[in-house]
């Protein structure tokens, strides 16, 4: 590390003013005891002279180093101090020795007034000092140096507040190193904050003075979070951060990155420790690049030649040029930023570095080797011994936290980002184009049941089930025809809502319904996922692991380094125990829930195929019952031949239905009525101990808080570096308690955490066997069904069909006959009427006859009337 004096002068002026503080209170209390006689005059004098030239040295030594390091107002407040010194140093009385009290005049009124006043101005003027060099400021705010939240090349930031809100913020001051930089290179940091506004980069609040002169501050927001380094640093993440983590570093990352190529700029140092974690007031988390102290204006394939980075991070020709000083005939653009985010991306994900020699930056020329050397894909290089091989990789290591699906998808990101060979570089487009291909994917999360294992399945928003389902295969090697997925106790199927889309076919919109997207899929998370199940497999196991760091074992010594370290490690491990009890806990609460929801559905299933059955039951009835019916109409005509075929078809079908409706009925008796799966399930779980019931994860965090309580009084002594004895005696006590925690939490996932879950594999295991049989015989029969409904609606046409053709015969039999009836009605109505025509003409011919012998009787009359008038 090289040599900065200016962190040196702060440290040493901090000391010294310290102890100048302290030979101003002994000259106060001193003065204090002469004036109520505690001491006697020689005694002091004795004590306070040999402090004196010390004193006034190490104060002119002081404002040496002010003069030096630009500490103009600490200067000024001292300058009056030192003159009086001097002055008061010769003036002194005539003494055989260094100093200025003689014990025979300083009990004097006038000199033990004049020396206590002395004394107090002093302290007042050292304190002052101490402070305000503790203290910087602005016209606006002020900050504390000893507030240091990160260390740079050119500069410190600290933090610092608003004078008149009280509103935290950080404040980046610079050294005299970057005040020796050209004027234009010192501008393009305060420039390049300017030109940016985005939520995904630190915001700059403002650029001022500083009070003391040194220059230009910048002020920016406050990042509670810390760097993104300090994060990985702990023992929490030493294998990377989780999966939404990650993504959430990745999309900010990315549009930080994007504001800054939109705006022509190049950040050239971009590493963890430049990326900060902000938590908004509402608690959410947003990640934010900063220190542009290295950043300028930069187009797509312009060239630049000054050497900005942190060795890790370089591109491997900016490697070679400003760590092995080698000179290369090559320009650089900004596409080498590229190589510093897939290297912070790879830290992100793995917790460790993509390139590491044997020795770390001591072994350079091996670095260099391993990201020049390395093929197209490799995205990892380890030499795990001096002068020892490579070991090359081109996927994510084992322990990383990323999902497999999520791997897929980063593994061929990073070996883009981390391509070397500049035929073959990634520009910005494309990996703005393939992190937006990432973060647009749907998450589904799904539990294999039969390897008691979560999933997430990455799906486009407009893919398709059956591209979920070959995902699902790609990683569980479940055959698409064999997997069962059910969610919230129904098949997944049925909780798709199918998507409408709009297409223009003719300059008309047509409206499409695309089934099963995956944008329609319900939504998912670890705790509620699509249960998998496979229909022919019926093994139940635990998914494969890791085998567990070992604990590490501390020396009986005491070495405050080495401690620190062996506790640091311990956490990490007592971390990884800790999630895998959270793991185990997950998997006892998603096995259960598979067991209820593979219940609620059978049940649901035999319920539906008992309503099916008596419908079907009713039906076929009814139908029989049509049938003789229209056997009675075949009876006027010749299709009776016809009906019984159908007949006894029909009578078949019903033989064959009941004999599957009684097995229906069994399992509804069995299996919805008497619950035997519910009853099996919770015998065969009686009595274990659970990890949710028995709280395995509240046990495992209380641990893990007891390993960092250690851990971090093991780093407060490795500051301290010199323990008294009783420091010594506690120090040993918290390295006891890292080992008896560390075996506790081990033997909590090792003793219970992990049998309990193995017998609830195996409980589930036998309860499967019978559960998948049953769902087997259900399935069946409900084809079975689905068959029987199938013939009998063939049956009911062809019964149809035939009653047509009886309906046709009998029709036009009775049209037949209805025209005989009307031939003989008429015959009979003319035969009738000639009858009465007849009857008619006889009572006509009467009525003549009757006319005519009234006539002769009338004539007789008349003619007897006149002669017997005559006589």
């Amino acid at each position: 590390m090289a040599f900065n004096f200016t962190a040196f002068s702060y440290i040493v002026a901090l000391i010294g003013d310290a102890f100048l503080i302290f030979f101003a209170i002994f000259h106060v209390i001193a003065f204090d005891e002469l004036k109520t006689d505690y001491k006697n005059p020689i005694d002091q004098c004795n004590s306070l002279n040999p402090l004196v030239l010390p004193e006034y040295l190490l104060h002119i030594f002081l404002n040496i180093l002010f003069l030096a390091c630009g500490e103009w107002f600490s200067l000024c407040i001292n300058i009056p101090l030192i003159a009086y010194h001097i002055w008061r140093y010769k003036n002194r009385p005539v003494m055989t020795g260094p100093g200025l009290y003689d014990p025979t005049t300083v009990l004097a009124s006038d000199n033990l007034t004049k020396n206590i006043r002395e004394g107090w101005i002093k302290l007042a003027i050292y304190l002052i000092s101490f402070f305000y060099y503790i203290y910087g400021g602005s016209l606006n705010y002020v900050w504390c140096t000893t507030s240091v939240l990160g260390k740079g090349a050119t500069g410190s930031v600290f933090q610092g507040v608003n004078k008149i809100t009280g509103e935290s913020v950080a404040v980046k001051t610079f050294n005299p190193y970057s005040h020796m930089r050209p004027p234009d290179v010192q501008m393009r940091e305060f420039e390049a904050l300017k030109k940016v506004n985005h939520e995904n980069i630190v915001k700059l609040l403002a650029i001022e003075e500083d009070q003391e002169g040194r220059g230009k501050v910048i002020v920016m927001e406050l990042c509670t979070g810390g760097s993104l380094f300090n994060i990985l640093d702990d023992p929490e993440n030493s294998y990377g951060l989780p999966e939404k983590e990650f993504l959430l570093v990745l999309e900010h990352l990315c549009a930080g990155m994007k504001h800054l190529r939109d705006n022509k700029l190049v950040h050239r140092d971009l590493k963890p420790g430049n990326i900060m974690k902000f938590i908004s007031e509402d608690g959410h988390t947003i990640y934010k690049l900063t220190d542009f102290g290295a950043a300028r204006e930069l187009e797509d394939n312009q060239p630049f030649a000054s050497l900005y980075g942190t060795e890790e991070y370089l591109h491997p020709d900016l490697y070679e040029r400003a760590v092995l000083r080698k000179s290369i005939n090559r320009s650089f653009t900004a596409n080498v930023d590229l190589w510093s985010i897939g290297v912070t991306l790879y830290h992100v994900a793995t917790g460790n570095l993509p390139f590491r020699p044997y020795g770390g930056r001591k072994n350079r020329e091996t670095m260099h080797q391993i990201t020049t050397k390395k093929a197209s894909g490799v995205i990892s290089g380890t030499q795990l011994s001096e002068n020892g091989p490579i070991e090359w990789s081109t996927t994510l290591p084992a322990h990383c936290h990323l999902s497999e699906g999520l791997k897929t998808l980063v593994t061929p990101l990073l070996a883009g980002l981390l391509e070397e060979n500049r035929e073959k570089t990634w520009s910005f487009d494309r990996f703005f184009q393939e992190v937006t291909n990432i973060l647009r994917k749907r998450v589904i999360h799904v539990f294999y049941t039969n390897r008691t294992s979560s999933v997430e399945i990455f799906l486009e928003p407009e893919e398709l089930i059956e591209h979920f389902r070959e995902r699902v295969l790609m990683q569980t090697k479940v055959p698409m025809e064999r997997q069962i997925l059910l969610f919230n106790n129904e098949h997944l199927e049925k909780k798709v809502t199918p998507h409408t889309i709009g297409e223009y076919n003719n300059n008309n919109l047509k409206r499409l319904i695309i089934p099963f997207v995956a944008k329609a899929f319900p939504a998912t998370y670890t705790e509620n996922p699509i249960f998998l199940y496979s229909n022919d497999d019926n093994n139940v196991q635990l998914p494969q692991q890791l085998d567990l760091p070992k604990f590490p074992v501390f020396p009986n010594n005491v070495s405050v380094e080495n401690d620190a370290s062996l506790a640091k490690a311990a956490c990490s491990v007592g971390h990884e125990c800790k999630r895998r009890v959270d793991t185990f806990t997950t998997i006892d609460i998603l096995i259960k829930k598979a067991v209820a929801q593979f219940i609620e559905t059978l049940t649901t299933t035999i319920t539906l195929l008992i309503k099916k059955t008596k419908n079907f039951d009713k039906l076929i009835t009814t139908v029989i019952e049509y049938v003789d019916a229209v056997k009675c109409m075949s009876k006027m005509t010749k299709g009776e031949e016809e009906l019984n075929p159908l007949l006894y078809k029909l009578e078949k079908l019903r033989t064959e239905f009941e004999g599957a409706a009684d097995v229906i009925m069994q399992l509804h008796t069995n299996f919805v009525m008497g619950d035997q799966l519910n009853d099996q399930w919770s015998s065969a779980m009686h009595g274990k101990h659970c990890p949710c019931r028995t709280r395995a994860s509240a046990q495992a965090k209380y641990l893990i808080e007891r390993l960092r309580d250690s851990w971090q009084h093991l780093l407060r002594d490795r500051a301290t570096r010199t323990l008294t004895y009783n420091d010594e005696q506690f120090h040993a006590l918290e390295k006891i308690k890292v080992d008896r925690n560390g075996k506790r939490i081990k033997s909590l996932l090792l003793d219970d955490v992990k049998p309990s879950v193995a017998q609830m594999a195996e409980c589930l295991a036998d309860w499967y066997k019978l559960a998948q049989t049953v769902y087997l015989k259900s399935e069946i029969l409900e084809k079975d069904v689905r068959e029987y409904e199938r013939n009998l609606d063939i049956l009911k046409e062809d019964l149809y069909k035939i009653k047509t053709d009886i309906q046709k015969d009998m029709d036009a039999k009775l049209f037949n006959n209805s025209n005989q009836l009307l031939k003989i009605e008429q015959k009979n109505r003319l035969r009738f009427m000639q009858q009465q025509q007849e009857e008619i003409m006889a009572l006509m011919k009467e009525n003549r006859q009757f006319i005519g012998m009234l006539q002769e009787l009338g004539t007789n009359l008349g003619s007897s009337l006149t002669g017997t008038l005559k006589i």
